[in-house]
């Protein structure tokens, strides 16, 4: 039995021994056991660590490309919420617009049903209507992610849609009630003064109280001025009998055309006047050049419209911009 135990001891060292093909020296090192052990366990350890520096990589690139994934979504959320934003952009510039034409229209007619809503000669517009901005969905939203469509900011998105929907439907509905309102369609339309009587020209005196340039007192402007150099063609705004054309007081030389429906238009200052009394013009038609004539600073055409004897703000009636 004590051979047997002595027999299964392991060994305190080890000889490596080297024995060369030819007849030179041999070379023998002994190893202690203490250092086999310690190298066993280093290069264990070596193959350890080196297999989880591997399983490291592997994992990490999976996590790169699931992440370079979502960043891709990201982008591309990115970019159809710039689209979507933007046709809801345009939609409602293209609502706003007709908005606007239905406000003048009705103005035009004498509809008053119409939210407190005006433009200017300018352009310029005011209106208590809610807006229909999106006011929960941030424009400059943190790019990249996948919360670009996340519950609030698709929610707007509908919002805003339906409330685009409501509002061409209404729209819509105002613009038929307009055109259906006068029995006389066509001819009532065509007649309306609706163009700007100059093209290309910009106003530098509105309708209303103002200071007067020559005399600098305090009066009622009854129309507007539009600057243009001089000859410029003045347009007629409507289809219209002409019912005086000659040199008149202040205005100088002067057109003024009968539009029917109680309606009258009157261009000012002309330097030529190209139609006589009696006369029928059409919309856009040439009637006379810019001038300075009569009680004037310079070029330009002095624009009324009267509703039935009464000069009214020529922007409620002109549906295009200077």
């Amino acid at each position: 039995m004590l051979g047997v135990q002595k027999s299964m001891n392991i060994a305190e060292s080890y000889s490596i021994i080297l024995i060369p093909k030819d007849r030179a020296k041999v070379r023998r090192w002994v190893v202690s056991r203490q250092r086999v052990m310690g190298v066993f366990g280093l290069a264990l350890a070596a193959g350890l660590f080196t297999l989880f520096i591997c399983l490291g990589l592997v994992h990490y690139r999976g996590e790169y490309l699931a992440t370079e994934d979502l960043r891709q979504k990201g982008r591309q959320y990115e970019k159809e919420r710039v689209r979507v934003l933007a046709r809801l952009g345009e939609l409602e510039e293209i609502v706003g617009s007709n908005e606007k034409l239905a406000a003048n229209l009705e103005n035009i007619v004498g509809i008053n049903n119409t939210p407190n809503f005006r433009v200017g000669m300018g352009g310029h517009e005011t209106s208590q209507r809610p807006s229909l901005k999106l006011a929960s969905v941030d424009p400059n939203m943190a790019k990249g992610g996948a919360d670009l469509f996340d519950e609030t900011s698709l929610k707007a998105f509908n919002l805003k849609a339906i409330d685009l929907q409501e509002e061409a439907k209404s729209v819509g509905g105002r613009l038929k009630e307009i055109y259906k309102f006068n029995p006389d369609t066509a001819f009532f339309w065509s007649s309306v003064p609706t163009i700007t009587p100059l093209k290309g020209g910009w106003v530098t005196s509105n309708f209303g109280w103002r200071r007067s340039p020559l005399s600098g007192g305090r009066q009622l402007h009854e129309g507007v001025d539009i600057a243009s150099p001089h000859g410029t063609p003045v347009l007629a705004a409507g289809d219209g009998l002409v019912t005086f054309s000659g040199r008149h007081g202040g205005l100088g030389n002067k057109v003024v055309i009968d539009h029917g429906y109680g309606l009258i238009t009157v261009y000012g200052h002309n330097s030529q006047l190209l139609v006589k009394e009696g006369d029928r013009v059409k919309r856009g038609m040439m009637i006379a050049k810019v001038g300075s004539t009569g009680r004037s600073t310079g070029p330009h055409v002095h624009y009324e419209i009267l509703v039935n004897g009464v000069p009214v703000d020529p922007a409620r009636y002109i549906l295009e911009q200077l």
